[in-house]
């Protein structure tokens, strides 16, 4: 989009030539990479709240037994909506204005904080209001995820791409390292050990409400963004159109099912943390953030790494070896009783899940061509928004009569043997590089592109 068919062409020969920071000379990229950052934090201060809350309303129901279950009840009712409106979801991104549709979708999730806060202030929340707010949020972020996603191709060049995406997951997994803890402070500071005041958990939604802020500022600052997806043709006409091309493609498809076999088994791990600390280490809120936190910082870990990985030529081998070990470090997790060396655990788990998450990302993205990236995009986040809800009440009620642990333990063992089917027996994603399928072609997409556009965005030749 902001550099020549020439340079295009020399990343691609030559894709270790960008360093993991070079998305950020982008000004526009800049602009929502700091948005996301400060709303990501909001976000993972909520996820904190929402998951202690709900094992505490266990706990004041009289059926702690249970928190494991009300855990999977709240991923079933973020799953449907997640499941159902996720394609319609990439309809939109590759139809409107991706910068406009993101506006909405922030103002609406935000919305959506307020209420949660309000309701936990005034002692009202309860976990059907819980499973209505988890639907609507799945319902809302059904359109945001795949336009968002969709949108970074748009905000940088080809070569910056894996940059791009690298600290994309890094402005979404870096707050979780902080979230959490700071979460878990506030509350400990203001509701104390307390089950019934609610008041430190009411303060983390309120706070998550006023970080969408950043995020929507930051796209009123941002530049219009074209639409080149046709708005002619039918909505489910353009669905299968997405769903074709995804089955025609076996890099593309195999990127697909690996991606959600590891949402529906691996993934859920952090929504059922909360039951772990309760159930198999017996901890408080305060340890169940350094938790979240140690996950957190190897997400971020993992979100580097992958943001360094423009170097890698054999990302197809990368990528099988980061899920096959998500699935051997979450059977150890599961298998594992001692809660400093979980700690060290969740650490590594957070890498290898972003190393295969940002890897899947970058394959969907290059592989897929800009008219149909939104619909291949949200068919990958609904693995994300539709099956890890959907995993975290399989794994949850499974908990239930088994143990939250045993049944991390059964998910972690099932990825492992569907990573090592893959590697063994599917050679076109073992052998997939880093040379992208689908190049831009600017002087067709952009004919009337101002020679200063480039200085405008304020992105330097890498």
């Amino acid at each position: 989009m902001l550099e020549s068919p020439a340079t295009d062409i020399a990343a691609s020969v030559e894709p270790g030539r960008t360093s993991a920071m070079a998305a950020l000379r982008y000004r526009d990229f800049r602009l929502f990479w700091f948005g996301l950052l400060v709303a990501n934090t909001g976000t993972w201060m909520q996820l904190f709240g929402q998951g202690y809350l709900v094992v505490q309303l266990a706990i004041r129901d009289g059926v702690p037994q249970l928190a494991p279950l009300y855990i999977g009840l709240v991923g079933l009712a973020r799953a449907v909506p997640g499941l159902t409106f996720g394609l319609f979801g990439g309809v939109v991104a590759d139809r409107a204005d991706r910068r406009r549709l993101l506006l909405v979708t922030q103002s609406l999730a935000a919305s959506s904080a307020a209420v949660f806060a309000v309701l936990t202030f005034t002692g009202r929340i309860d976990i059907v209001q819980i499973l209505m707010l988890g639907a609507i949020n799945s319902l809302i972020f059904s359109f945001d995820a795949p336009t968002r996603q969709s949108m970074v191709p748009r905000l940088v060049p080809e070569r910056a791409l894996m940059s791009a995406i690298g600290l994309n997951s890094a402005a979404f997994n870096g707050p979780q390292v902080i979230g959490p803890v700071m979460g878990g402070l506030l509350a400990t500071a203001i509701s104390g050990s307390s089950a019934t005041d609610l008041r430190g958990i009411g303060v983390l939604f309120a706070l998550n409400a006023a970080s969408y802020l950043a995020t929507i500022v930051a796209l009123l600052l941002m530049s219009p963004i074209p639409v080149e997806g046709r708005r002619d043709v039918p909505v489910l006409r353009s669905i299968r159109e997405g769903l074709g091309y995804i089955r025609r493609e076996p890099v593309v498809r195999w990127a697909v099912l690996l991606s959600a076999f590891s949402a529906m088994l691996g993934r859920p791990y952090v929504q059922l943390l909360p039951a772990v600390a309760h159930e198999t280490f017996q901890v408080g809120a305060l340890e169940l953030s350094w938790m979240l936190a140690a996950s957190g910082l190897g997400a971020l870990a993992g979100a580097l790494i992958t943001a360094s990985l423009g170097a890698v030529r054999r990302r197809g081998l990368v990528l099988l070896g980061s899920v096959l070990g998500l699935g051997a470090l979450l059977a150890v997790y599961g298998a594992e009783r001692s809660y400093v060396f979980g700690l060290v655990l969740l650490v590594l788990i957070g890498i290898v899940t972003m190393v295969s998450l940002g890897l899947t990302n970058a394959l969907l993205q290059t592989r897929s061509p800009d008219q149909l990236r939104g619909r291949v995009m949200s068919v990958y986040t609904m693995t994300q928004i539709g099956l890890v809800p959907l995993g975290t009440m399989a794994l949850g009620s499974l908990g239930t009569f088994l143990g939250v642990s045993a049944s991390l333990l059964v998910g972690g063992i099932a990825i492992a043997g569907v990573a090592a089917y893959a590697l063994l027996r599917a050679p076109a994603i073992r052998s997939v590089t880093s040379q992208p399928r689908h190049r831009r072609q600017h002087a067709q997409v952009h004919p009337a592109r101002p020679a200063h556009a480039e200085a405008r965005t304020g992105g330097a030749a890498d």
